[in-house]
């Protein structure tokens, strides 16, 4: 066989995988979408663990799009992972009130029971529903039915056909590899600079990798789940210090406009602040986990 020949193999091989993704993706935010209908129609609008499973189920098919267009640059994926962006926006502001509102309730402690605290409780509660709300609108809008729609007709545009794990293989380790690049290019800049946004960026990466090989442990064995298990505890944890630099700028912010909650606002938010720090502080003995596996040799090349 030719190089010519295989590549052209790869190619097909590669798309039928994009297919299988879209076909878990497409079930996965089908039960999601039903759960969260269910629940309105029951008049129990919140619930935040039937929306993450929606949210996940969209972020995860743009991540590992993502990592295949760059697998295969004439995939010509770019238009849907756009349209999958923009709707999960709306899932991510819905996602960082309801930590918010967590947050400041868990924080408060015992200042919870105060004026200053009852409003504060009122006005973060207030923040969550508008978000929800927005989310609620977004799902029976004609952007997300198009994407839905986009979703199903760019697989359909896919060769059906069923590959064996050998013959997924290369093409796996070449997605895993793309991944594996750019996380090790975010963690140099983070070591080197943990500011916020590099260490949020590391996150992603953690993320784009941890979908990637997840969906490809079945063909690249036990060391990618040890892999991914990895990178999924280092980004969770630079999740949390997300979250910790999120709600510090939002309670600061909501001091700004009520001044009278000025001051216990800003203690919340310095408060958050130290516990971001401390996580930048943590952060680097989970890149060390995930190094010290060695992913070239241990997933990259068996």
């Amino acid at each position: 066989m030719t190089k010519l020949s295989e590549s052209r193999d790869d190619l097909v091989i590669g798309r039928v995988l994009v297919r299988g993704l879209l076909n878990v993706a497409r079930e996965s935010i089908s039960a999601a979408d039903a759960v969260v209908r269910k629940n309105r129609l029951a008049g129990d609008p919140d619930d935040p663990e039937s929306i993450r499973k929606l949210r996940l189920s969209f972020r995860r098919v743009q991540y590992q799009l993502t990592t295949m267009s760059e697998v295969d640059h004439t995939l010509n994926a770019k238009p849907l992972i756009r349209q999958l962006r923009e709707i999960g926006r709306p899932f991510g502001r819905l996602r960082d009130a309801e930590i918010l509102e967590l947050r400041v309730t868990k924080a408060l402690g015992d200042r919870r029971t105060t004026p200053e605290g009852r409003q504060l409780i009122d006005i973060v509660a207030a923040i969550r529903r508008v978000e929800q709300q927005a989310t609620d609108s977004l799902l029976n809008s004609m952007e997300y039915l198009e994407t839905l729609r986009s979703i199903n007709e760019f697989r359909s545009s896919l060769p059906p056909d069923a590959v064996s794990p050998a013959m997924a293989r290369p093409v796996a380790r070449r997605a895993v590899a793309v991944t594996w690049r750019g996380l090790r290019s975010e963690a140099k800049r983070a070591v080197a600079d943990p500011t916020d946004a590099n260490l949020h960026l590391m996150r992603i990466a953690g993320k784009r990798m941890v979908y990637s090989t997840q969906a490809y442990s079945y063909v690249l064995g036990g060391p990618a789940d040890e892999l991914a298990q990895r990178v999924d505890a280092m980004q969770k944890f630079l999740g949390r210090q997300h979250d910790h630099v999120i709600v510090s700028v939002e309670i600061r912010r909501v001091g700004k406009d009520h001044p009278l909650l000025r001051e216990l606002a800003n203690a919340l938010s310095a408060e958050e602040r130290q516990r971001a720090d401390d996580c930048a502080r943590h952060w680097p003995r989970y890149w060390v986990s995930v190094r010290d596996l060695h992913p070239r040799e241990s997933v990259l090349t068996h």
